[in-house]
């Protein structure tokens, strides 16, 4: 996981007489919600966010594509804001950010086949010439980092790996600041992507988790696209045991996003006009109201949350 910003911006000082308290973005799914927080922060001066907040969404890195479970999310951003609060980071996070790095500077660009030859090589590299685990602790982040792309170049040709990189990945880490800046965690209820068994109720484990950190969580059920759904007053007119089940109405989509096809023509996961639908942000809010906001019955019950993340974002400067 990493900040959505170049290493450049993460190293870069800012001089001011304002303190800015960071609200970093962590996301399930990594289209939909990106897409709508992106314009509350282009519009945020229409939706009255504090000028005093930053918005920066946390995004997977290279070995974390794909994941969806949100207890895997939960603990690889604890574990990433350890290494960042020690400055020791294990072999795989290594590799995470010499990938960010070479997508930055499109030593890789959108070549998948590429991307993960180059991911392979260096997980051997550390397998067979480092004599490491990726779970392993790199003990001298530069000299691992120098050694790895020195293997790297005698089979690939990395114009733009440049000297400096271990540099650049040693100020890879987050930059939050405990206490004083907010994680924000935005999860779907979807049943799919908790496990529940004998030996524990992930979705427990998740609220029990983010209080004991001091992380804000927020959660949508059935899915986000709900939160999308609260726009529009015609949610009230939807069916209710569908909104909550969801199921599947035709190969590709479930109940919930259908229904907000309907009512918002050309909407899809990875594209739609989202600046339109937080024009609407205060009927989201109102609405999200006659539905279920606690969060430990957000487990059963249709509802949100994310209203309450908006109206904290615009109260920041109190």
């Amino acid at each position: 996981m990493r900040e959505r910003r170049t290493f450049a911006e993460r190293t870069q000082v800012f001089t001011s007489d304002k303190t800015l308290k960071k609200y970093f973005l962590v996301y399930e799914g990594s289209e939909t919600e990106a897409i709508y927080f992106d314009a509350i922060s282009s519009m945020r001066e229409d939706v009255g966010i504090s000028p005093l907040i930053e918005l920066i969404p946390i995004i997977r890195s290279y070995s974390e594509n794909g994941w969806s479970n949100p207890k895997k999310i939960l603990d690889r951003i604890i574990e990433n804001l350890e290494e960042s609060r020690t400055n020791q980071i294990s072999y795989e996070t290594l590799l995470n950010r010499i990938m960010d790095y070479f997508y930055e500077t499109k030593v890789i660009t959108t070549s998948k086949v590429q991307a993960r030859s180059i991911w392979n090589t260096m997980c051997r590299i550390c397998e067979e010439k480092c004599l490491k685990k990726l779970t392993s602790y790199v003990e001298d982040i530069e000299k691992s980092c120098n050694f790895i792309l020195k293997v790297l170049q005698e089979e690939y040709e990395l114009q733009h790996a440049i000297s400096e990189i271990s540099n650049i990945i040693k100020e890879g880490g987050f930059t939050y600041a405990e206490g004083f800046d907010k994680i924000c965690f935005i999860i779907d209820r979807d049943r799919e992507s908790f496990v529940s068994s004998p030996k524990g109720n992930q979705y427990k484990y998740v609220i029990d988790k983010c209080e004991e950190m001091g992380f804000e969580l927020y959660v949508t059920n059935p899915c986000f696209e709900f939160w999308l759904l609260l726009h529009f007053d015609e949610v009230f007119e939807l069916d209710m045991n569908k909104l909550l089940e969801n199921p599947k109405v035709t190969a590709k989509r479930r109940y919930v996003e259908q229904e907000l096809r309907k009512l918002w023509s050309g909407y899809q996961k990875s594209s739609y006009k989202a600046k339109e639908l937080v024009k609407n942000i205060d009927k989201a809010i109102n609405n999200e109201k006659k539905f279920c906001e606690d969060i430990v019955k957000l487990e059963n019950f249709i509802g949100s949350n994310i209203g309450k993340l908006i109206m904290n974002m615009r109260g920041s400067s109190n």
